[in-house]
């Protein structure tokens, strides 16, 4: 048992302790909601405005394919005339020819580019709004993650710091002749378990943090501290609709799968596109000889044409139709992967919801009141230290579990959020 100036010396010791904790925490913090989070993502986060950019460059490649091919002009004007004996003569007895020609694409070619890169355009969109819910869902998942890791980290604190002072204080009672060696080493046995499960929970966190600032841009060695409401332990609305409805939602709004409905178009486009180039192009000009021809000032139409004999663009147009079954097939594997995701997505959710339900609301609040009677009952000796220890250590267990459990609903809650491509669940 402990006496009661020890009694004293341990409360001293924890207040010490206490203020010089809440000292070390003031450092330079960010204190972050969730809404204020994703303004940053949007605002800040360097993958998702590099892509913004690769839409406009698609952009750009429409206004390239509306273009025409620019007219060719051609002069001609003598070296050395041997009549007038004359170099570059411009003059009356000199020659000269000029000839502009233009390049007339048949089969309609132009505008099978422009659709194509149309279809360029959807496909950089849709892959900007599917980085964006992958961003998204990386943001939130490392936001509760942090958030209850933190929360985690809160309990490791108090009790290594009530442990070192017990330590200090069982001490310097040892040396007085009132602690047997044993009970000294038990409890520096625990503290040193709780030390190294301090540390690995820490270096967690400062990856997620690390992580988490990396999405948002903050400045390296800045702690974020995620402002999260407690959320209400009813059923969310998410979880109200059935996997049909899901799978709906999902087939509307999956930009992962929109990208790959859109590539078979785009692929069935280079095959039209690849088709029409196995059709010649026309090329008309007119010219003008002064004296060259067989007559002074001559004028001519010219219209020339590559005759498809051999070159027909063969190759082109069986890679493109290859690339396009392919492309449907990769389609047809993405709609049966969306399915299993969205139905696994489900699964966990309704799994995990059931297991929270199945908790007493009121649980943590009479626990932690419990340990309040604990530790008052250890002031007026009713409970020896190790009892004291062995229930501290339960509740201790008790809180990472929960926290746990509480980022284990939101992680499969985002999940399924993720496997929808849109935000059904609100926290």
């Amino acid at each position: 048992m402990i006496t009661r100036p020890a009694l004293s010396t341990y409360l001293v010791l924890f207040g010490t302790l206490f203020r010089f904790t809440a000292s070390a925490q003031a450092t330079d913090t960010l204190k972050l909601s969730l809404p204020e989070a994703e303004q940053r993502l949007l605002e800040k986060n360097i993958p998702l405005l590099a892509q913004r950019y690769s839409i406009d460059a698609a952009k750009a490649g429409i206004i390239t394919a509306k273009l025409w091919d620019n007219p060719q002009v051609t002069f001609e004007n003598v070296l050395y005339n041997h009549t007038t004996k004359k170099w570059f003569d411009f003059s009356h007895e000199g020659q000269n020819s000029l000839q502009v020609e233009q390049l007339f694409k048949l089969a309609g070619k132009r505008n099978k580019a422009v659709k194509l890169a149309q279809s360029s355009v959807k496909l950089s969109e849709y892959q900007f709004y599917d980085m964006l819910r992958t961003l998204r869902f990386s943001l939130h998942d490392n936001f509760y993650d942090l958030c209850y890791k933190q929360r985690s980290l809160e309990t490791f604190a108090g009790q290594i710091s009530f442990l070192q002072t017990v330590v200090a204080v069982f001490t310097a009672q040892q040396r007085a002749g009132n602690i047997a060696p044993k009970e000294i080493i038990r409890i520096k046995s625990m503290l040193y378990d709780l030390q190294h499960d301090h540390l690995a929970l820490q270096q967690d966190i400062q990856q997620t943090q690390s992580d988490l600032a990396l999405l948002i841009r903050v400045p390296p060695g800045t702690l974020i501290q995620p402002q999260l409401p407690d959320i209400s332990p009813g059923t969310p609305a998410a979880l109200q609709y059935g996997f049909p409805a899901l799978l709906d939602t999902a087939r509307q709004y999956r930009f992962d799968l929109k990208i790959n409905q859109e590539t078979v178009n785009y692929n069935h486009l280079n095959l039209r596109l690849q088709q029409a180039m196995a059709v010649p192009d026309l090329q008309v000009g007119v010219s003008y000889d002064k004296q060259g021809n067989f007559e002074r000032n001559y004028n001519g139409l010219n219209v020339s044409m590559p005759l498809p004999f051999f070159n027909r663009n063969q190759g082109n147009i069986k890679a493109a139709r290859a690339t396009l079954e392919s492309s449907k097939l990769l389609l047809e594997g993405q709609e049966d992967q969306l399915a299993h995701e969205v139905m696994n997505s489900l699964q966990q959710a309704l799994q995990t919801e059931k297991l929270i339900s199945e908790f007493d609301p009121g649980f943590e609040n009479d626990y932690s009141k419990m340990m309040s009677e604990v530790e008052k009952n250890y002031r007026l000796h009713n409970i020896g230290l190790l009892e004291f220890i062995d229930l501290y250590d339960a509740y201790r267990n008790n809180v990472l579990k929960m926290n746990e459990l509480k980022y284990d609903r939101l992680h499969a809650l985002e999940s399924l959020n993720f496997s929808t491509g849109v935000l059904i669940f609100h926290p």
